[in-house]
């Protein structure tokens, strides 16, 4: 009996041992490649939900599924084949607006109210030094802001209260005015987070920089960050608010983008002070976007690093390049875009964990 209890014990142990071993060691992502047909480079990425994402990019390029990208359909936007579309955002059920960059006027809005079938240009930067690179939207889907690189040393920012609609231009004495050499980088429009009354702009070039505004713009605070910078290559390129305290920044230099230190920072009281985390092995990434719980999934050329401790340590789970990422919380799945048409679809190994 008493050789059978030990027995039984043993089984018992060595399944939870065995079960606790295959848990820690199960991928936290699953990462599928998905067929787009077009080979444009993407950058601009958004999710609506599980089975609807839209990828944009190089060549006027547009594309949507809605079938969790086992089929894409192009989207024809007139007059844009020769646009470079860097951002998307899904607003509503069938509102939807893309941000084209380039010098002047090749920096747009373009937005259709009716999912794609029609389009209406609703913005375009009148000034010929300006250049668009991102905009974000509060979660009420009708509060955003835009903004571009700075026009005669000035952020060059732009908000709306009505879905993208209409769009008013911040007064030139509001506008954040930057040191020489700072701007912002169009990398994946993720360089901006806007929550409620707070806005956040990430810069870089001569100095890595989170500029914050807790009144919707009226007055902006500027805090440093030790991101590596001090070349118009290098910067912060993404920026993600998880929650009223906790945000993270990412980026480094393009150029040289193997170069892995001073390229990840995090903020515990809402992005005004920055630490460098530390001893972290991170090479250049072009955009960063949190998946809850603490939870963050970070791409770019040189790979995806996943962090389940808001960024402290990290750990690469694919050396595939990728430019851009978005995630669906309710779902738990999202979608990555880079180079060529390369697209993937991304799930969380378990969404309640």
């Amino acid at each position: 009996m008493r050789f059978l209890a030990n027995s039984v014990l043993f089984l018992l142990l060595a399944t939870i041992c065995n079960a606790v071993l295959a848990q820690s060691t199960r991928p936290p992502i699953s990462i599928t490649p998905v067929v787009t047909g077009v080979d444009a480079s993407f950058r601009g990425l958004a999710v609506r939900n599980s089975q609807e994402a839209w990828v944009t990019g190089t060549a006027g390029t547009v594309i949507r599924t809605v079938d969790a990208g086992q089929t894409w359909q192009r989207v024809v936007v007139p007059d844009a084949s020769e646009l470079d579309f860097r951002d998307v955002e899904l607003l509503g059920d069938k509102t939807v607006l893309l941000m084209s960059i380039g010098n002047g006027d090749s920096s747009k809005i373009f937005r259709s109210d009716d999912n794609g079938e029609t389009w209406s240009t609703v913005l375009v930067n009148a000034e010929p030094k300006g250049f668009f690179d991102g905009m974000s939207f509060d979660k009420n889907g009708r509060d955003g802001w835009l903004y571009g690189d700075p026009i005669d040393g000035q952020l060059d920012l732009y908000k709306t209260s009505d879905a993208g609609l209409s769009w008013k231009r911040l007064p030139t004495k509001r506008s954040p005015k930057l040191a020489e050499g700072e701007y912002g980088f169009a990398a994946s429009g993720t360089g901006i987070a806007v929550l409620g009354n707070h806005v956040w702009i990430a810069t870089g070039g001569s100095v890595a920089r989170v500029w914050l505004s807790d009144d919707e713009g009226e007055t902006w605070q500027a805090n440093e960050t030790k991101i590596r910078s001090g070349n118009e290559s290098s910067g912060i390129f993404s920026i993600d608010i998880i929650d009223q305290d906790n945000a993270i920044a990412i980026g480094g230099n393009y150029t040289e983008p193997d170069l892995d230190q001073s390229n990840v920072a995090t903020s515990s009281d809402g992005g005004k002070t920055w630490i460098n985390v530390a001893n972290a092995s991170m090479p250049h990434k072009a955009c960063v976007q949190s998946l809850g719980k603490g939870r963050l999934l970070t791409c770019g050329r040189t790979g995806i690093a996943y962090s389940d401790d808001l960024g402290k340590t990290w750990t690469t789970i694919s050396t595939d390049s990728y430019y851009t990422l978005r995630f669906d919380k309710g779902s738990g799945t999202g979608f990555l875009a880079g180079k060529d048409g390369h697209v993937a679809r991304f799930e969380l190994a378990d969404l309640n964990e």
